[in-house]
């Protein structure tokens, strides 16, 4: 290899390690979700999915940019997608769930996660999602970068702008309803209710675009669904 060549392969962004990402993680996770997946459906009585026929716009990794109101987001969002894109889905998850405690430490592994900083060290979350980006992975980020806990959907922050403009993947718009109704923030016992799952059209940066700009289109799409 040329030191040219040397320099460019260690300037590409790399994958966080981890036993989340390990084949037998993989499997473990997909049997976990064909045992509990039926309980998690019954309580959020599906769920309903609308936009089902974008997935099969997707070419590639792709960035996936849902709503956030509630811990059910993720889990919602994995029973719409199915087998084929859940099977390599990394969640950016808030830093913090890495450290206060170690079942959530667990919880947040074990549903492959990967620790995201919302304030300070952006550049080093930003280059892991890159990383499995080009690692083959769809990465799942919440752009708001916290539940709301009014049930409106929240400012955009330009993490997902950055990741977009810096990798030129799909980014999958999905707006997500009705989860507040089972699981709001702060609260403690869900409930039962009718959750859907919105899928809009996958976007794409276009060169040169600004991270900003881009994330207000992703913003629009996720309000207009």
């Amino acid at each position: 290899m040329t030191p040219a060549a040397r320099a460019r392969a260690a300037a590409r962004p790399k994958a966080p390690r981890g036993w989340q990402f390990s084949r037998l993680a993989i499997a473990g996770r997909e049997v976990t979700a064909r045992l509990i997946g039926p309980g998690i459906a019954w309580l959020i009585r599906g769920p309903a999915v609308r936009g089902q026929e974008h997935l099969a716009e997707l070419d590639g990794p792709c960035l996936i940019c849902p709503t956030h109101a509630s811990h059910l987001d993720f889990s919602s969002v994995r029973l719409a997608l199915g087998p084929r894109h859940r099977r390599r889905l990394a969640a950016a998850a808030a830093a913090d769930y890495f450290s206060v405690s170690r079942p959530r430490w667990f919880v947040a592994a074990w549903l492959g996660s990967f620790a995201f900083k919302r304030t300070g060290g952006g550049a080093e979350s930003v280059a892991a999602a890159e990383g499995l980006l080009a690692a083959g992975w769809n990465v799942l980020v919440f752009p708001e970068g916290t539940r709301t806990t009014t049930g409106d959907i929240g400012a955009f922050r330009p993490g997902a702008g950055l990741i977009a403009g810096h990798t030129g993947c799909q980014v999958l718009p999905v707006r997500i309803t009705g989860v507040r109704d089972v699981l709001p923030k702060g609260a403690r016992r869900p409930h039962r209710a009718q959750v859907e799952v919105r899928f809009g059209t996958p976007l794409r940066a276009t060169p040169g675009e600004d991270p900003r700009q881009f994330t207000g289109r992703l913003e629009a799409a996720v309000r207009a669904l």
